[in-house]
Parts: C-alpha cells; structure tokens; sequence
C-alpha cells in the first residue's frame, strides 16, 4: 500500500535521474530519513511505479497513476489561511499559464512563508523544506497538487506539465 510520501521520493528520483544517489543523500535531500526513503522506493517498486534494478522510476505507470489516481487516494482539500509557500496553481509553472484570482491562493503552511493563503496540506510533512532547495522538485509538487486540488481545466494543464517534465515517450 502506497503512502504520500512515497510519491514525493519518487519525484526526486526523478530530477536525480542522471546522477548517482545514495538512500542517504536522497533522505537529506527530502527531511527524511533513510529508512523511510527506502521502505518508499520498495513500496513504489512492488507497486510497479519503480525499478529498483535500474534505479529509475517507470515514467509511464507513474504519469498514468498522478493524472488518474492520485486524486482519489490522496485528495487535497483547501483548508484555513495561512501564510506559506505558494502551491497547485498559485506556484510556476501554473501561475504563468492560468489567470486566476489572487483569493484563491494555495499554500503549505510554513511560520516562515510569504504568502497568505488557503493551506493544502502537503504530500509529507517536509515538502516544504525540500522544495526550498530543489526548484525542480518544488514545481513537481506543485504540478501534483494542481491535480489533487485544481479545477478541470488546471488539472488538465498540470497534467500536460508532468507529461512535458516526465518526458514520456
């Protein structure tokens, strides 16, 4: 059985993709520590979204599963405001490419953010320091709540922002 936090792992395998990585350095770079990365890679791997013989994440299965099922088994739902980082379509690359009005703004709630904003609550509770080092990973994350949380139409754009980053072919 999935956890949240193993979709997280997952994105950062894949912005490591042409680098060696270690379960160690992997955990650091995430807040977590290795044991957990690893019960996620294993978790992911029995799942089928992972390789463990190659170390690399099977970008088809793990699309499929954040365009059709992440909702359903980790949905979002906007909460109270907050001050945070900025998520789903109030963060790049959404923001960008969707006019929408600065009410609806989402954030992961952090005492050191600089947004206010209906609080979604984050795959695993140090995304939000992990996405403070690691743009890519961050716009990922972000991506992935659009999915969870958006609208038709901003789920459908992030869904096609994660197939452009993902590289399916």
């Amino acid at each position: 059985m999935l956890k949240s936090q193993d979709i997280v792992v997952l994105l950062k395998v894949h912005n490591l993709r042409n680098s060696e990585w270690t379960y160690s350095k992997l955990a650091n770079s995430l807040h977590m520590s290795s044991s957990e990365v690893y019960a996620a890679l294993k978790r992911c791997e029995v799942s089928g979204l992972y390789d463990s013989s190659s170390r690399k994440i099977r970008k088809n299965a793990l699309l499929e599963f954040l365009i059709h099922g992440l909702k359903y088994v980790f949905p979002g739902q906007p909460g109270p405001l907050s001050r945070g980082i900025p998520t789903a379509h109030s963060a790049e690359p959404l923001k960008d490419l969707l006019v929408v009005d600065s009410a609806d703004t989402y954030v992961w709630s952090t005492p050191d953010g600089t947004v206010k904003g209906q609080t979604i609550t984050p795959l695993y509770k140090s995304v939000p320091e992990a996405a403070k080092s690691d743009s890519e990973l961050y716009q990922l994350l972000s991506l992935v709540d659009a999915i969870r949380v958006g609208r038709v139409r901003e789920q459908r754009i992030a869904s096609q922002e994660l197939e452009q980053r993902l590289a399916v072919q």
